[in-house]
């Protein structure tokens, strides 16, 4: 008597075992794959926006200081103030100009549609954490068109820098809301404001409305330099101080 050659294997089990094996560790390999190439797009494309944004930056000037302050006195003049100043640092330190990405964010005050603006350096290792420079302005305030234009000269330096720390550069208008408004916008996105400099004085309810205290907050507002020429000395402190607190990778 022979015996029968060993006939293969039919038990299906087999198959839905070695599926639920191979088929996962194909899925988990093809999104590996799949992010480190996201990854890479992503990676160059940042590469290319700052390189882009370097060749834009300007150092700190007393020329370029007067031109905003100059600009800005007579913007800060006009009827529709409101939309007026937002609408110049919108085009001046938007992408074609200084290579930033700019927000502005609408809301309603007193029948008025205002903005509030801000445009940032994002940190590398800890986004969240945000180095603030604020300037809150108000209809024909001498003071403002000099404290946005020193603000404007150092956001111009620095465009296309790497940080650590997030670097944001911010304004909001003296009306009603506008600091509940920033203050809903931090909330949003899970920002912690480590450091503040506060350019001109400090809005109403801005410390309890931003729960600056919680956080832990360090506020600075520093006096106003009171010519353009005290504001070349002025910005170039306050870049290096904000240089500090982002830290540089």
């Amino acid at each position: 008597m022979t015996d029968s050659p060993p006939q293969a294997s039919s038990d299906p089990g087999r198959w839905i075992r070695a599926a639920l094996v191979i088929f996962p560790l194909g899925t988990v390999l093809l999104g590996i794959a799949s992010f480190g190439i996201w990854q890479w797009k992503k990676n160059r494309e940042e590469d290319r926006s700052f390189k882009y944004a370097l060749a834009l930056k300007r150092e700190i000037a007393l020329g370029g200081i007067e031109k905003h302050t100059n600009l800005l006195r007579e913007v800060l003049k006009q009827s529709d103030v409101l939309q007026a100043v937002p609408g110049y640092l919108q085009s001046t330190m938007g992408e074609e100009n200084m290579g930033y990405t700019v927000r502005r964010d609408r809301f309603q005050a007193a029948g008025a549609e205002c903005s509030n603006i801000d445009a940032e350096l994002a940190g590398k290792q800890m986004p969240y954490d945000v180095i603030m420079v604020l300037v809150p302005y108000g209809a024909g305030e001498e003071s403002s068109a000099l404290a946005l234009a020193t603000m404007l000269s150092i956001a111009h330096e620095l465009t296309g820098q790497p940080m650590l720390r997030t670097l944001r550069f911010a304004t909001l208008p003296r009306v009603p809301g506008a600091v509940e408004k920033m203050a809903e916008r931090l909330r949003a996105e899970g920002d912690r404001v480590k450091f503040l400099h506060v350019l001109g004085a400090m809005p109403e309810r801005l410390e309890e409305s931003w729960g600056l205290k919680a956080l832990g907050t360090a506020i600075e507002t520093p006096a106003l330099p009171s010519s353009a020429m005290d504001a070349v000395t002025f910005a170039k402190a306050l870049r290096d101080k904000v240089l500090a607190q982002t830290g540089q990778p």
